[in-house]
């Protein structure tokens, strides 16, 4: 007969704890994992939402005036200047742009101010720096890093640069 305790009388260990214990270890990587996604997922969705509500604000200022609502004439101009700058600021940099999609929408705008000349008639600084940027976009479609060069040399002098708080 065998003895079931071993040829020397120990009793195997058991392999219940350890088991156990590799069990705990799986549940809290589940656990610490779906967590880490719930914030992940709860931080770009909330990124999102502040975008948006940023863009909100930022389009009221375009139609609100002290008494109420501005002018059809006046909200027709401030968003023309908003769009003007919007432009620029875009496609100097574009080379940021990841979004295929969006860059091919960006040149799509682009050839839509040179072709219609859209900001032509305006004579502020920041409209004559969007359709030098067009024409930057247009010029080197394949090239967006070119184009943001471009569109930031093309800067017209009379361009106001903020002052900064030091």
């Amino acid at each position: 007969m065998t003895d079931p305790t071993g040829p020397h009388g120990a009793v195997p260990a058991s392999r219940t704890p350890l088991l156990i214990g590799a069990v705990f270890v799986l549940l809290g990587g589940i656990f610490i994992g779906a967590l880490g996604t719930t914030v992940l997922l709860r931080t770009s969705i909330g990124s999102a939402g502040d975008l948006k509500a940023r863009e909100t604000i930022r389009l009221q200022g375009l139609l609100v005036a002290p008494d109420g609502r501005l002018a059809p004439e006046d909200t027709a101009e401030r968003t023309t200047a908003a769009f003007a700058h919007s432009f620029v600021v875009s496609a100097a940099a574009l080379d940021a742009v990841a979004s295929l999609d969006d860059r091919q929408r960006m040149l799509d705008i682009a050839r839509w101010l040179v072709d219609t000349d859209a900001l032509a008639g305006r004579d502020d600084a920041v409209s004559r720096w969007a359709g030098s940027a067009a024409r930057c976009v247009v010029a080197t479609p394949e090239q967006p890093r070119t184009a943001a060069n471009c569109v930031r040399d093309a800067m017209p002098d009379d361009v106001p640069v903020p002052e900064r708080d030091d």
